[in-house]
């Protein structure tokens, strides 16, 4: 099935009613000045779709999500794209899929003019960052750290005049900028990634318990803003996701030497019995017990 994005919402940003039976959600678009857009969206599929969507020329901010982003423990991680012209392309969802984003579009001359800058330097600062550190799918990725998720809980939380809004998402514009400048700072400098790979030594040796990233930061030399956004460059996930990855091979590890040893494995990892199985089945794609049989 094929879907055009500008096809799919009602006047009110949700998704219309004749297409309910194949897709769920909504986008809420809210212009806010010239020069500067924020939306909030969310997909879900109830079958296979390819999407055909427009992108227009300007500089994106997206905090992704794999459900519907409703406070800041729903944002996964960060991306900026600059997108030299209008474009449009397609991305396929899968059935039962779910995809979601809080975005925010600026024009490169209005982030100009916010910066004192000239639309020329703005475009080639851009250009030559997302050429240095751009992903696979031309984007700079950043992961969702602390101090960003206290600057975009009161957008999340916004019921007043745009204005208001938009002084909340300037802030959030600078500290991306400034940790994006980080991230080159730490791609290049051999004396950071020594203490990013301590760091992820450290890791590895604390996996039968909680580990702290403030701790963690504090015990390599770095600030915890540099640590998260310098570990997932490198490493290419969060500090907590390979931490609980590390945790729970090393918990299936010791299940398959002694089968018998649930209970103690379980106490070792610093997980609740509830989490534990949650995690487990995540990894696995099995409980821990269907695990222990099969090995």
């Amino acid at each position: 099935m094929q879907l055009n994005m500008q096809d799919t919402y009602d006047e009110y940003g949700d998704v219309k009613d004749t297409l309910s039976e194949w897709v769920q959600g909504h986008k809420k678009h809210v212009p806010l000045l010239s020069g500067l857009q924020f939306s909030n969206l969310h997909l879900r599929t109830r079958k296979d779709i390819v999407f055909t969507e427009t992108a227009t020329q300007g500089l994106y901010f997206s905090f992704i999500g794999s459900k519907a982003i409703n406070n800041v423990s729903d944002i996964d991680a960060v991306q900026i794209h600059y997108q030299s012209e209008d474009v449009t392309g397609q991305f396929s969802m899968k059935a039962l899929e779910e995809r979601s984003l809080l975005q925010v579009l600026i024009s490169t001359d209005y982030l100009a003019l916010i910066l004192g800058q000239t639309e020329a330097q703005v475009i080639q600062h851009f250009t030559s960052m997302e050429q240095v550190l751009s992903n696979d799918n031309n984007c700079i990725q950043l992961p969702f750290t602390q101090s960003m998720a206290d600057l975009c809980k009161p957008i999340l939380k916004h019921t007043g005049l745009s204005i208001s809004l938009a002084g909340h998402i300037y802030s959030c514009i600078f500290t991306l900028i400034e940790q994006m400048q980080m991230l080159k700072h730490l791609s290049e400098c051999q004396g950071c990634q020594s203490k990013l790979f301590k760091a992820q030594n450290l890791l590895e040796k604390s996996n039968e318990g909680i580990f702290e990233p403030d701790e963690l930061a504090l015990s390599v030399g770095l600030n915890i803003d540099a640590l998260s956004i310098g570990f997932m460059h490198l490493v290419g996930e969060s500090i907590e996701t390979y931490h609980q990855r590390s945790r729970i091979a090393l918990a299936a590890a010791k299940l398959r030497q002694d089968p018998s040893s649930k209970h103690t494995v379980i106490k070792q990892s610093g997980f609740s019995e509830e989490q534990f199985e949650t995690v487990f089945s995540q990894h696995f794609g099995v409980s821990s017990n269907q695990y222990r049989q099969i090995h």
